[in-house]
């Protein structure tokens, strides 16, 4: 599959493989040993979500603030992926500060997150995203993802009714399918596609991680150098 062609001219996102498992692994076992600090659960991912998927809100967005901490994520994530990451924008690039690690809790209302398309933020037309999670997904325990074709229409819909967020979008939410990944592989999307979370049931919470980037050839948008820093890749 030609990606950049998928993001720009097809669906506007793409299932990829991961490419460097190594730093994936330790990505996945730096979460664990931040949430799992008295080493209870052995380094098993699944016992960690499981003590997630108990916490209250509260605890959840402790844990999230905490993972703040987390200084190099952003670049663990980029450095996952470095050939695909450098065919879509070189080896310079403007990178997330700080990548971003969500723990969505399993029950009704809980991980449902409205459509959106990263444009809402500020963030530039040619950033792409990649999301992953750090474990392999259950039935409708991932993201969902409308094609920027159909997105576009939908934003054109309510931006003449002067609508975010309005029946069209919210009506579609019960029709979606969200992907269904592995641990080992993730999603990449550019800004323009709709997309969003439903409520699902397990007894396990669902962790993943983000990053924005793009190249540093290419203009910001509202969000610059507060956001965003420059990082060059370096591979082998």
């Amino acid at each position: 599959m030609d990606i950049y062609k998928e993001l720009t001219q097809g669906k506007g996102y793409a299932v990829v493989e991961i490419e460097d498992m190594e730093i994936f692994k330790e990505l996945k076992n730096s979460f664990i040993k931040k949430i799992d600090t008295s080493n209870d659960f052995n380094n098993d991912m699944n016992l960690v979500r499981e003590k997630i998927a108990k916490m209250t809100k509260a605890e959840v967005n402790q844990c999230m603030i905490d993972l703040l901490k987390f200084n190099n994520l952003s670049e663990m994530i980029i450095n996952s992926c470095p050939k695909l990451v450098e065919s879509l924008c070189g080896k310079e690039l403007f990178i997330q500060r700080r990548a971003t690690i969500v723990m969505n809790v399993p029950g009704e209302g809980q991980a449902k997150q409205w459509p959106h398309y990263e444009l809402m933020s500020g963030i530039s037309p040619f950033t792409y995203v990649i999301w992953a999670p750090l474990h392999d997904l259950e039935e409708n325990s991932g993201v969902y993802y409308i094609d920027q074709k159909q997105s576009l229409e939908i934003m054109k819909k309510e931006q003449s009714k002067g609508l975010v967020n309005g029946p069209t979008v919210l009506n579609m939410m019960s029709e979606q399918k969200p992907e269904k990944l592995n641990f080992g592989q993730a999603i990449i999307f550019n800004p323009f596609v709709l997309h969003g979370n439903i409520s699902f049931n397990s007894k396990f919470a669902r962790v993943a991680y983000n990053v924005r980037f793009q190249s540093c050839n290419k203009p910001l948008l509202q969000k610059n150098s507060d956001y965003l820093k420059y990082y060059q890749l370096n591979y082998h």
